[in-house]
């Protein structure tokens, strides 16, 4: 057991490099090389985790099949404990095929998979419970999951004396009721929202992060964090304290991808290191900065005292 517990979606992604054109039927067309790698929030954030030197659990949704066996087993080789994953009769892991043109540009084919079918009922609450954070992220693609059923969990949790945090799924083609039929009723049971700026955008219809954050707040959430992205992140507590805090300087970003979940990522980890809300955020940031200077969700992350170092020495952007 441990004192984070990260729930949502996960994926196997395989990277076929390169493909400019697709056959037609019957047809055959060859590439250079195939890379699976997992991928989906609540691995990508648990891995982060774990190559940080943090403890962590993962409650995921995967097939009984081959690609539920290698999320599971690339989970255990970062050290995170995998006995909350569930494992389904008669689904298949979640996968996407993402296709790599010779100009970089990439596209995908995914197939949602057990991350559709996740629900209440099938999450070990005993493993919830004996944590100090629950964080639950992929929010508006877990068709079954999303909206009461996290709510209700969010809530048990609560009771429990645990600390709640939810972050999304940025879905451009939601409505704006759809985005509040999903996220309001998990207000009233959230220690921490965290957000990126577009989608807290898409489900207040507010532009300014203070007048959104103020809405969530309205709704019951307690303390709320925007992630800006370069331009590092926003903070309201439940006190009503403000605060901007800066991204570090990066030479060069090489790859964006996982960038949010290893935020979120280094945001537990300070807060679970008894950080306060803004120094957590600031860890989150560094954290970040670290994945978008190589390939790959989790590539970059290093242990903490490695990123704690880098803090020490990197200048914020200004």
């Amino acid at each position: 057991m441990s004192d984070i517990v990260n729930i949502g979606i996960c994926t196997v992604d395989a990277i076929g490099q390169t493909v400019d054109d697709y056959p037609p039927p019957g047809g055959l067309r060859l590439f250079d090389k195939l890379t699976l790698t997992t991928g989906g929030n609540a691995t990508n954030c648990s891995i982060a985790l774990g190559k940080m030197g943090i403890a962590c659990d993962i409650i995921v949704k995967v097939g009984n099949d081959a690609l539920g066996d290698f999320v599971v087993s690339e989970a255990k080789r970062y050290g995170v404990n995998t006995a909350g994953v569930i494992r389904g009769s008669g689904i298949h892991t979640p996968y996407t095929f993402v296709c790599v043109l010779s100009s970089g540009q990439r596209s995908f084919f995914h197939t949602m998979g057990a991350n559709g079918t996740l629900c209440y009922d099938d999450i070990n609450m005993d493993i919830v419970r004996k944590g100090k954070y629950c964080f639950v992220t992929g929010t508006m693609v877990m068709k079954a999951f999303d909206g009461p059923q996290t709510a209700r969990l969010l809530a048990e949790a609560q009771r429990s004396g645990v600390r709640t945090l939810l972050d999304t799924v940025y879905l451009d083609t939601a409505s704006t009721q759809v985005w509040r039929d999903n996220i309001f009723p998990c207000l009233p049971h959230l220690d921490y929202f965290i957000p990126s700026q577009p989608e807290a955008r898409a489900i207040s219809g507010l532009t300014q992060p203070s007048e959104i954050a103020r809405l969530f707040q309205a709704r019951g959430c307690r303390n709320v964090v925007i992630k800006l992205d370069k331009d590092g992140v926003f903070c309201r507590d439940a006190g009503g304290q403000e605060a901007h805090v800066s991204a570090y300087v990066v030479d060069r970003v090489v790859d964006t991808t996982g960038a949010g979940d290893s935020w979120c990522a280094g945001f537990l980890a300070g807060l679970s290191k008894g950080k306060a809300m803004t120094d957590a955020a600031l860890l989150g940031n560094a954290t970040a900065a670290h994945c978008i200077q190589a390939p790959g969700a989790s590539t970059g992350i290093v242990p903490l005292a490695e990123i704690e170092a880098f803090q020490r020495r990197t200048p914020l952007r200004q």
